[in-house]
């Protein structure tokens, strides 16, 4: 046979034993088994589930995170009094009795292959009297399924690995973030700025930030408003609702109190210690909610890391000068501790 003929050949006896290669595949792994697209998982709707849970051991450290709604409010089980993110909870509700399977394998599909004795995840749901269960077990990386049954004795689906994408959201993820004030800067008629053993008083006129006990001082006004607006813009990252002595906070010796004034309303913050276990967090409390501990960004705490001098602006020494901004000076944890 004619060279320039066999080469043809030989490239399509090679495709045609790499699919018997996949089909074999497909066969041993039970992926055989009656198309069942789009057929759902779950008999009840997202919008009636009242608790769900999950396990996730997907990562290093496992976690199990089991969630209520009560009159139309999810609260987690493990410590109702820690704010959830509603939208985020519903959505895994929603998406877990919307889930459809892929496939549904066959009789004679290798279930023993198929990862269920060490899950990945674990799913429950209830709605009223009615409750439903999924396992999953591991990934067929040929199909980008995982393999899913609801019973132990019950048919084994695929379900697409996009479909159950950051369903398991850990306790932080779910954790909706709290503001500290409604005030605006706009609002704000008195700051004060207690670092160690020094503070400064600042009310705004006009929009204008003056220092009380001297007020022909000229001020960096880009650099006082910034920590006005730190305040009024905070958010937190965590919230401590059970939270110990003030001692384990660094609160009972704040490295920084704040305050603010405005025409009806006023907040003070106290701003603990760095978070030993995460040193992007440091401990804050406020007034009027002395029974939580929030953490925020410890960038915040920099914020305040200044004196009368390093907020000093600029003037003008001549009619003909141009004006200098002053550079804002907000520095890190080491200028704050240079501060005090």
């Amino acid at each position: 046979m004619n060279k320039k003929k066999m080469i043809p050949l030989l490239a399509l006896a090679a495709v045609v034993v790499v699919l018997a290669a996949a089909l074999l595949l497909l066969q041993n792994t039970g992926d055989s088994g009656k198309a069942a697209a789009g057929v759902p998982l779950c008999d009840f709707d997202g919008a009636a589930v009242t608790t769900l849970r999950y396990w996730d051991a997907s990562g290093e450290e496992p976690e199990e995170v089991s969630l209520t709604r009560t009159d139309g409010t999810w609260t987690l089980d493990s410590d109702p009094e820690l704010p959830i993110d509603q939208s985020k909870a519903e959505a895994i509700a929603e998406n877990l009795a919307g889930l459809t399977a892929v496939r549904e394998l066959g009789e004679d599909a290798d279930v023993d292959s198929m990862g269920f004795e060490e899950p990945t995840y674990e799913f429950e749901l209830t709605a009223g009297e009615d409750s439903w269960n999924l396992t999953v077990g591991g990934k067929n990386a040929m199909t980008n399924t995982w393999y899913v049954r609801k019973s132990e004795e019950g048919p084994v689906y695929t379900v697409s690995l996009s479909d159950l994408s950051g369903l398991c959201k850990t306790t932080r993820q779910l954790y909706a973030a709290q503001e500290i004030t409604d005030l605006t800067v706009e609002d704000v008629t008195v700051m004060t700025v207690k670092v160690g053993k020094d503070t400064l008083r600042f009310e705004q006129q006009d929009g204008t930030w003056v220092l009380t006990d001297d007020p022909g001082y000229t001020l960096d006004q880009s650099a006082v408003k910034k920590m006005a607006s730190t305040i009024c813009d905070l958010t937190t990252r965590w919230t401590v609702t059970r939270p110990g002595e003030d001692t384990d906070y660094g609160l009972d010796a704040p490295n920084a109190i704040v305050t603010l004034v405005g025409p009806t309303d006023s907040v003070q913050c106290f701003f603990g210690n760095v978070d030993p276990g995460d040193d992007s967090l440091c401990y804050l409390r406020v007034s009027g909610q002395q029974d939580v501990v929030y953490e925020v960004d410890v960038e915040t705490l920099s914020a305040f890391a200044c004196d009368k001098d390093s907020l000093k602006g600029a003037t003008r020494e001549t009619a003909e000068d141009s004006d200098v901004i002053a550079e804002a000076p907000v520095g890190g944890a080491d200028d704050f501790a240079d501060a005090q």
